[in-house]
């Protein structure tokens, strides 16, 4: 089960993107969360003293925690998550289903489990994205194994449907609708690449297209519509539902073309203008800091990432790899998509980190175990190009 030889074929560039994004992270949050500089600091004492490094403390542990994970997960073939999936799913599941039983947050939430006694908490409604990527993958490969390649049948559909449906519903009540958005841009970019008919496709358009206008009309109450007018229009409720998304273009747009530097002096994440400027809304100091230009060159840098897992799925010895790897790459794609959408008003505010870069424990743990997933299919290649898959 284990070969140690297979670290060997470890794919370096991806190993080198996700530590550039690592320190990149560790030095914004640095960045954002220091006491705003005023020109008097004369020593490295001075300096130092402005900073508040609790944070990136904690996520340097993060990163070691999910660095450790990662080489757990790189020494096991991944076939290994076909007996296994099942247990995985169902905890996920019962731990989905006790956090609606326990005290909400402060913001109405029900997704962690904190443990106070040592100061870290974990979300488990992260980790299940690595549970429906392994659950999702399994049906969908034995589907096109049976099809000439192609992800047919209506049982393997409809019960692909379900594994992502019931743990999407239970997020939904915690309630998280981010990471809900999620699991299903899981669903559907594994559908996708397992080769899903254009019949289905074309349904799950037209339904959708009749079920969110009917749903905004008759299942939302007011208070849930007014959060998608102010969504629209986030200057109908400035001071607070719109407030996040102000706040957060402010301070991007401050930042222009080439943004106000690093460590500098009296930033509006700094100052804390913008809100959960280390968590969801990191992005937003970051591009105040390097501005347009240093934005860009962040956004690329992921999808060189995401475009290079969809290569390693594309060279995958087997079926379930290959849609192993898509999965993973989905998950990335739709934190990236939403995490930077919401903080230039793009998209709905739904707490969603960026992948990385986002103080939070559960997320890099999450996203470090799917980094290892992808190696290890990449490690167990083919050595030359297979042109039927099992």
């Amino acid at each position: 089960m284990i070969d140690m030889r297979m670290l060997k074929k470890i794919d370096w560039a991806t190993i080198l993107l996700v530590l550039l994004l690592v320190g990149f992270g560790l030095v914004s949050i640095a960045s954002i969360m220091a006491t705003p500089f005023d020109g008097t600091e004369s020593s490295l004492n001075d300096y130092i003293d402005r900073l508040n490094l609790n944070y990136v403390k904690k996520q340097a542990v993060n990163f070691l925690i999910g660095a450790a994970a990662f080489l757990f997960v790189i020494v096991f073939d991944y076939q290994v998550y076909k007996p296994l999936i099942k247990f995985i799913y169902m905890g996920n599941l019962g731990l989905l289903a006790l956090l609606l039983i326990i005290d909400k947050t402060n913001r109405g939430i029900s997704a962690w489990f904190v443990f106070e006694a040592i100061d870290r908490s974990i979300q488990p409604s992260e980790l299940c994205k690595l549970s429906i990527i392994m659950a999702l993958s399994i049906i969908a490969s034995n589907a096109m194994a049976k099809n000439e390649g192609k992800f047919k049948g209506f049982r393997s559909i409809f019960l692909a449907l379900l594994l992502c449906g019931i743990p999407t519903a239970l997020v939904m009540l915690q309630p998280d609708f981010g990471t809900a958005f999620v699991y299903l841009c899981i669903m559907i970019v594994i559908f996708f690449v397992a080769r899903i008919g254009w019949g289905y496709i074309a349904a799950a358009a037209g339904a959708a297209a009749a079920g969110l206008p009917a749903a905004y009309f008759f299942l939302m109450n007011d208070d849930q519509q007014f959060r998608i007018k102010v969504f629209l229009d986030p200057t109908l409720d400035p001071q607070n539902k719109g407030y996040n998304v102000l706040q957060s273009k402010l301070a991007i747009g401050s930042g222009q073309l080439y943004g106000k530097g690093y460590f500098s002096s009296g930033t509006l994440a700094q100052l804390r203008y913008v809100p959960e400027r280390h968590t969801d809304f990191v992005f937003a100091g970051i591009a105040e800091g390097l501005g347009f230009v240093g934005g860009m060159i962040l956004i690329l840098t992921f999808f060189v990432l995401i475009f290079r897992w969809l290569w390693i799925a594309l060279h995958a010895k087997d079926y379930l790899g290959m849609c192993l790897v898509a999965g993973c790459a989905g998950m990335l794609l739709a934190h990236i998509f939403e995490n930077i959408g919401m903080t230039m008003g793009l998209m709905p505010v739904t707490g969603i980190p960026l992948p990385f870069i986002s103080y939070g424990g559960s997320n890099l743990l999450t996203n470090m175990i799917a980094v290892g997933i992808v190696e290890g299919v990449w490690m167990r290649r083919p050595s030359q190009k297979i042109t039927h898959r099992a």
